[in-house]
């Protein structure tokens, strides 16, 4: 793995400290929940979504790419934009145009390339939009209890600025049993995995600086379904979550319409990233202040 660390002057420490406490570093992690629908998230007993989305602001009306196939949305979260520009139209990721569109992870290390960046995955590839040297990158398959040790083990040991984080459980039930509010199996997987975020969660606040630091918490999905699979232009597939949870987000429901794309700027945002026009973002700021 590899690690990069920033070094502050003691000069300016010392005139920071000299003001007061240091000022808190801003900070983002994103939780994507494979193939949720909002309505089933719902019916569900998930205590810890429940605490995020209650004191934080939400949206159950959020909406993916119409074309709702896992490859396509999950790009179009990560960099911001639509598959018109990503060029991402599958789950085969046959020629993803990450030159123009990047991962927001590249994005904000232009900015500040000392950032700590990780990504954390069930499904292998989501990564081939993310070159190797713009993120500590750690892949597992098959469950995401593996998935959620890691990321517990690196919120707790690492410093960290911005990491994503994907469980795919819940979408594997859907395609073996059924993506309907109506199915205990679906809703199974979808508490199963509010399990795992409590215990990211509780990881990320035993952080020895968590007090000096200001997370925001994004959590979303990148389609619904209906019967066994998605990937069309309905609601039942294209309606998706939203979830923000921090010291600097505007409480409640999110009036205005948001979209998959508005995750990877959002958190630009929160980082202090200038978001320039020449990036041609699609996205925008949803749930902050």
């Amino acid at each position: 793995m590899k690690f990069q660390f920033k070094y502050y002057s003691l000069i300016a420490l010392v005139a920071i400290v000299s003001f007061g406490q240091l000022q808190a570093q801003n900070k983002v992690l994103i939780i994507g929940i494979d193939g949720t629908r909002p309505d089933a998230l719902l019916a569900a007993r998930t205590p810890n979504l429940d605490q995020l989305w209650e004191n934080g602001a939400y949206s159950f009306k959020a909406k993916t790419d119409d074309l709702s196939w896992s490859g396509v949305c999950w790009t179009s979260m990560l960099t911001g934009v639509w598959k018109e520009k990503h060029n991402v139209y599958g789950n085969g990721y046959e020629n993803p145009n990450t030159e123009e569109y990047p991962h927001f992870f590249n994005l904000a290390r232009q900015q500040q390339p000392d950032l700590r960046t990780y990504s954390i995955i069930n499904w292998s590839p989501i990564h081939k939009i993310l070159n190797n040297n713009d993120a500590t990158v750690m892949k597992h398959k098959l469950t995401d209890g593996l998935v959620t040790k890691s990321v517990s083990k690196t919120l707790r040991n690492e410093d960290v600025d911005v990491m994503f984080v994907h469980l795919d459980n819940v979408d594997h039930a859907g395609h073996s049993t059924g993506f309907t509010p109506d199915n205990p199996k679906y809703i199974k997987a979808i508490e199963k995995s509010d399990k795992n975020i409590g215990k990211i969660l509780k990881s990320l606040k035993k952080r020895k600086n968590y007090a000096n630091e200001n997370w925001l918490i994004l959590v979303s999905t990148d389609h619904g379904g209906s019967g066994t699979n998605h990937g069309e232009a309905t609601p039942e597939h294209t309606t998706i979550f939203y979830i923000a949870s921090g010291k600097d987000v505007k409480k409640g429901e999110i009036q205005k319409q948001v979209y998959i794309t508005d995750v990877a700027v959002t958190a630009l945002k929160h980082l202090e990233i200038a978001i320039k026009d020449e990036w041609q973002l699609d996205g925008n700021v949803s749930g902050l202040k």
